[in-house]
Order: C-alpha cells, then structure tokens, then sequence
C-alpha cells in the first residue's frame, strides 16, 4: 500500500546499487513532479525506525531538486538487508534500464558482503537479475586482485 512519507526519514546508505545516477533523468523526473505529474511510488522498507530506500533514487533526488519534502512510496516491511536485496535487480524492468556497469555494482555489493559472499553464483546472479557466468566472472576478478594485492605485501618473519 502507497503512503506519503518524508524525504528526512528516508535512509539511502549502503543500498544504491547503481554505479552512478543520471542527473538528466533526475532532470526529467523534477520537471515531472513540478507539473504536478506523480511518478510510480518509491519502494521502501521499514524497520520501525528508519525507511531503507530500495528502488526509486533518482525520484528522490528529483523531489529533493524541486523542495518537496514528502514522496508516495510502498512501504515494505524489512531492514537495511531487505532494501539491498531488492535493489540489486531494480529497474532490470522499469524506469532508467540498468547498464553493465550498474549490474557489475550490484553483483559486487553482494560479493562484498560476508554472508551473500558464500551463496552460489546461481543464487547471486537470480538476486541480480543477471548470469551466473556473470557473476562468476566477477568472483575470478575479485580472486585475481586479492591475489596480487597478496603479492604486493611483503613478507613477515614468523
């Protein structure tokens, strides 16, 4: 269900996935709201504290740009987690289309996490919206650089 909430109770740290935002469609979107043209509500969990944004950065910003101080969005019960794992495949179907640079940012997010770290290539790349040899890609990636950041390191005496 769609509510009205403000834009200071929303929390945004850790759960953008994209490598960037667009500040032409952040353009559009407030020349949108500022004629009175209400985009699809945001996607938010809430943890009885704070609203976790998980879909809909740039509408935000866009109200934000524009001095609003309230935006429609759907209230999702959940945590900081919950917001992640929704935003990692945000926007694959709707809205500014993810490019490979933002589906390689999400597959990180979860890469980098301890615990998603350890589910499988099939199971990261479902949360993603991507390939497992895609994120398997990454995984090589990331073992290529740990291994010669290692290599870099000098050694110590025991």
């Amino acid at each position: 269900m769609a509510e009205t909430i403000p834009i200071d109770r929303i929390a945004t740290d850790g759960t953008q996935t994209r490598a960037e935002l667009n500040d032409t469609v952040i353009d559009e979107y407030a020349e949108a709201y500022g004629q009175g043209i209400e985009l699809p509500p945001i996607e938010v969990y809430f943890d009885q504290e704070t609203y976790w944004l998980a879909d809909g950065f740039h509408r935000v910003r866009a109200v934000q740009q524009i001095g609003r101080d309230a935006i429609i969005a759907t209230v999702h019960p959940g945590n900081q987690r919950d917001a992640i794992l929704h935003a990692v495949s945000a926007n694959e179907t709707h809205g500014l289309r993810r490019n490979t640079a933002d589906r390689r940012q999400a597959v990180l997010l979860l890469l980098n996490d301890p615990e998603w770290r350890l589910w499988s290539s099939h199971k990261i790349a479902e949360k993603c919206s991507v390939s497992h040899t895609f994120v398997n890609k990454i995984r090589r990636e990331m073992k290529l650089k740990c291994c010669s950041d290692e290599a870099k390191e000098p050694l110590r005496a025991a």
